[in-house]
């Protein structure tokens, strides 16, 4: 069954002034197009019917999710619609308060592709302690991780004279450029960042996440991608109503 991970930007009017926002879901059960058509519904709801202009959607990313389930002893097709039913459980039986399962760690820097731990008690060994510390090692303790694969940057291409001539000319400011604000966007909201591929893992903590894909990427195309590691979000199939 496909599915897509999908980021949105939206600016709402309130108070007198635009209000940013962004949100996040994986959509099940269709194509891309009619996934980010959904979606789209889902950002606006009522609000362009009963308040158009009021709500604007400045952006959409949208990335296939990989069709298995990760874990931590193998990969089996993904069961979209058991995986969406068990995300409310899990929230209600984990505190608030729990760090041990790892979203504050930043993944990308601690398991690094070209320096992968043959095995998971080598990997727990070799992380600072700082990091090992707080972290769940417990097997009986399982989380819902969401990986997202980043895109490479685009090669740094320096501005000609004659483009900053014509910049000058139009009178067009460097700050009001679109790819500076799309570059804000994404550092206020790290989602938006361009993906190639969305995973879902579950393992104990983020770190063991991480190395579980690293492990099954080794010898594909994104193998030194960076990732992005995080909380599983909702999962929508195409045809319900669900607010992102």
């Amino acid at each position: 069954m496909n599915a897509y991970l999908l980021s949105g930007l939206v600016s709402r009017y309130q108070q007198g002034r635009f209000v940013d926002s962004c949100s996040t879901a994986i959509l099940f059960g269709g194509d891309e197009a009619r996934s980010r058509q959904t979606f789209q519904q889902m950002l606006t709801g009522d609000d362009s019917q009963e308040n158009p202009g009021l709500t604007k959607i400045q952006k959409v990313v949208a990335a296939p999710v990989l069709e298995h389930l990760l874990t931590e002893t193998d990969s089996n097709s993904a069961n979209w619609p058991q995986i969406a039913a068990e995300i409310p459980q899990i929230l209600e039986s984990t505190p608030l308060d729990d760090q041990e399962h790892g979203y504050w760690v930043d993944c990308d820097q601690c398991v690094r592709s070209n320096n992968l731990p043959p095995d998971l008690e080598r990997l727990k060994r070799e992380l600072p302690e700082d990091i090992r510390s707080g972290l769940n090692w417990s097997s009986d303790k399982k989380y819902l991780f969401l990986i997202s694969v980043l895109s490479p940057p685009p090669p740094f291409i320096e501005p000609s004279d004659d483009l900053e001539d014509e910049r000058s000319q139009a009178g067009e400011d460097e700050h009001d450029s679109p790819d500076l604000a799309a570059d804000q966007a994404q550092t206020s909201f790290p989602p938006l960042a361009a993906k190639e591929l969305a995973v879902v893992v579950r393992a104990r903590n983020s770190v063991v996440a991480a190395w579980l894909w690293r492990r099954h990427a080794a010898s594909t195309e994104f193998a030194r991608h960076a990732i992005q590691v995080e909380a599983l979000c909702d999962l929508v199939p195409l045809g319900g109503q669900s607010s992102a």
